[in-house]
């Protein structure tokens, strides 16, 4: 979907998109929605943050104190907006699983989840991190229990690395908690 994308952005799309619609199938989604969320999550990731930054200001998006300092959390919401102007995308669906891939959203659907979990848990990723193998293996079982660990990870590495969580990413978790999430894990 974007021509020009780094060799490694593409290699990490296709992983991506290959999970995202294997757990499509596993969860009885619609997997042309989770396909096509997949396919654009990363279309702008290849922007520099300096100009993810300016082209959010000039969008008058509403950026959080956590994306201005770390701007490549932009890219999801630009993502989607690129999505919609530039390629006529009009489902809320696809466009939310886009805007909010980074960080989850609380109000996310089934087709969200699956795009969210597996942009975290494709294999070189899980590759890379081992802790994300229990995401890939829960992802079979409970999109929510899968996500709810990925969240946990992060809040313990923002813990420990001393960074600020993004609010969505902390909504999101407590929104999987208060849904059962948590029993679903063991």
């Amino acid at each position: 979907m974007a021509p020009g994308l780094p060799a490694g952005l593409l290699a990490h799309t296709d992983r991506m998109v290959a999970l995202a619609d294997r757990l499509a199938a596993r969860h009885g989604l619609d997997r042309g929605r989770v396909r096509l969320a997949a396919q654009g999550h990363d279309l702008l990731r290849a922007v520099p943050p300096h100009e993810l930054l300016a082209r959010a200001t000039a969008r008058r998006l509403a950026i959080d104190p956590v994306e201005r300092g770390e701007p490549v959390l932009l890219h999801g919401p630009l993502g989607a907006l690129e999505l919609s102007e530039r390629f006529r995308v009009t489902d809320e669906g696809v466009l939310a699983a886009v805007r909010w891939h980074t960080t989850g959203h609380p109000d996310f659907a089934a087709e969200q989840w699956a795009v969210f979990v597996a942009d975290k848990a494709e294999p070189d990723k899980v590759a890379r991190r081992p802790a994300l193998a229990k995401v890939a293996m829960l992802a079979e079982r409970s999109l929510d229990a899968a996500a709810l660990v990925y969240l946990d990870l992060l809040l313990e590495q923002a813990v420990e690395e001393r960074w600020a969580l993004h609010p969505l990413a902390k909504l999101a978790r407590n929104a999987l908690l208060a849904r059962g999430a948590g029993r679903l894990e063991g």
